[in-house]
């Protein structure tokens, strides 16, 4: 249950940043834009235990935002989306979903360019840890 309630926590968060923009989500149908759009999907990591007992564990994933736009027409655009990704998902920030208490530890990720058919593709990799506590 701890990793649908940080994605959801993730997915609220990116909901909320403007401008909007389309978000092609994990699993959804998403007609392709002829314009700038982001693809989201989850990278699930291996759980941390900092405690020998079973009450305590983190739960550990990357954010991964794909910026894709047209071809043709430079970088620029798709790189000030990402920015403002990685502003939005800065270090320090802390999101709670339910009982669950994820933070952002490390600066997020801009990686290099890359094409794809006809269009550039940003990834923009963000790492989420979320405290769980249990019972």
């Amino acid at each position: 249950m701890a990793i649908k309630e940080i994605k959801k926590a993730i997915r609220t968060h990116l909901n909320n940043l403007t401008p909007k923009l389309p978000t092609a989500w994990e699993g959804i149908d998403f007609p392709t834009p002829t314009g700038m759009y982001q693809r989201v999907q989850f990278k699930v990591n291996p759980p941390t235990d900092p405690t020998f007992g079973p009450y305590f564990y983190r739960e550990n994933l990357e954010v991964q935002i794909f910026v894709v736009d047209k071809l043709g027409i430079g970088t620029t655009a798709a790189e000030e989306r990402a920015e403002l990704l990685r502003d939005w998902f800065d270090k320090g920030l802390t999101l709670t979903e339910g009982d669950i208490r994820m933070h952002v530890l490390r600066t997020p990720h801009v990686s290099s360019a890359a094409v794809a058919a006809d269009r550039i593709i940003i990834p923009v990799l963000i790492s989420v840890t979320g405290e769980i506590y249990r019972d």
